[in-house]
């Protein structure tokens, strides 16, 4: 597996987690997804790493595709996740939060096989 090809893993897999962070900070698509709002902490800090998750998937954009292209594909990336959070939401509300939880497995997976080989 090439390198480009994990940055852009990395970078969709951060650019998803980013948008359910987002997603969760907000109190009425925090109770639709895990069927009881977040606390105050609870949502500033799932603000908070929404951001962080956010500046992760710029920079494996940026590292996979150089500045110009990877900033732009950030924000395709941005927009195609947005939509497919609203469309999952949209029916099964439980699946966007099983769907993180994987990707959270799938993006750390990928570093370590990225350290160790």
């Amino acid at each position: 597996m090439s390198i480009e090809l994990m940055n852009i893993l990395t970078a969709l897999s951060c650019m998803y987690l980013a948008m359910m962070a987002f997603n969760l900070a907000m109190e009425r698509n925090a109770k639709l997804t895990l069927k009881q709002p977040l606390s105050a902490q609870w949502s500033r800090m799932s603000y908070g790493l929404a951001w962080l998750l956010l500046a992760g998937s710029i920079f494996a954009s940026v590292a996979a595709w150089g500045l110009a292209v990877g900033l732009t594909a950030s924000c395709g990336l941005a927009t195609m996740m947005v939509g497919a959070i609203i469309f999952i939401q949209s029916y099964r509300p439980r699946w966007v939060w099983y769907i993180a939880q994987i990707t959270v497995i799938f993006a750390l997976g990928l570093q370590l096989f990225r350290i160790f080989t």
